[in-house]
C-alpha cells in the first residue's frame, strides 16, 4: 500500500492513517534508523515523528522491541527483495551477481551507518531474531546462487570436482559478497573477473 506522507514541521501527517496504523508507525520509524540508525528508535520519537499519541504506537507494537524486530524483518525482506528479478535475467551469471551486488549496495548504502553492524551490537534476544531473519534469507540467497551455476552453459562440467563443488563456491561468493559490502565497496570488477578466471572463464 501506497501512503501519501503531508509534513508539516517536524510532525507527518498520513492520509488514511485509520485503514494501517501500524504500517504507517513502522514506515515512521524506518524513516528515523533511515536518518539516525537503530540506535535512535523509540516509542517516544516515533510517536511525535507521527503526530500521534505514544499510547497508539503501543496499541500497534506493545514494545520498543516488538517495533525493532518489525524493523529488523522489514530490514532483511527489502534487502533482497529484487534478487529474484536480478537472478532472472538472460545476462550471463557474472553479470546477474554484479547486478544482485550493485542493487544490495545502493540500498544499503541508503543508512548512514552500516547495518550490519548495527545489528551485530543489538540485546541478545534482539540479535537472536536479527540472526534468524539474516540466515532465512542467506539460505535462500545460497541456493538462487547454485540455481545459477547449475544453469550457466559457459562453465564446463569438467569445472566441478569433490572438493571443488557448486555448494562450496556459493557460499564462497555470498561471503565475499557480504565483506564487500560491509567494507562498502562499489566496484567488484576484480572479484567478478577473478571468478570468471576460476571458472575458466572470461566475463561475458
Amino acid at each position: 500500500m501506497h501512503l501519501n506522507y503531508v509534513q508539516t514541521g517536524d510532525y507527518i501527517k498520513m492520509n488514511k492513517f485509520s485503514e494501517n496504523p501500524r504500517e504507517v508507525i513502522l514506515e515512521t520509524a524506518k524513516e528515523i534508523a533511515l536518518a539516525q540508525g537503530l540506535y535512535d528508535i523509540n516509542i517516544r520519537a516515533v510517536a511525535k515523528k507521527c503526530g500521534i499519541s505514544i499510547g497508539t504506537v503501543y496499541n500497534s507494537f506493545a514494545s520498543k522491541n516488538d517495533l525493532l524486530m518489525a524493523i529488523i524483518e522489514d530490514f532483511w525482506s527489502n534487502a533482497f527483495c529484487d534478487f529474484d528479478y536480478c537472478s532472472c535475467t538472460d545476462k550471463s551469471i557474472y553479470k546477474k551477481l554484479d547486478l544482485l551486488y550493485q542493487n544490495l549496495f545502493v540500498y544499503l548504502n541508503r543508512f548512514i551507518e552500516n547495518w550490519l553492524e548495527q545489528l551485530s551490537l543489538l540485546k541478545a534476544s534482539e540479535k537472536n531474531f536479527g540472526k534468524q531473519k539474516e540466515n532465512e534469507v542467506f539460505i535462500k540467497i545460497h541456493r538462487v546462487i547454485i540455481r545459477l551455476l547449475n544453469e550457466e552453459e559457459s562453465i564446463s562440467p569438467d569445472t566441478w570436482t569433490e572438493s571443488f563443488t557448486k555448494e562450496k563456491l556459493a557460499e564462497f561468493i555470498f561471503s565475499n559478497m557480504l565483506a564487500m559490502l560491509r567494507k562498502r565497496e562499489y566496484d567488484i570488477s576484480f572479484f567478478m573477473e577473478a571468478l570468471g578466471r576460476m571458472l575458466g572463464n572470461c566475463r561475458k
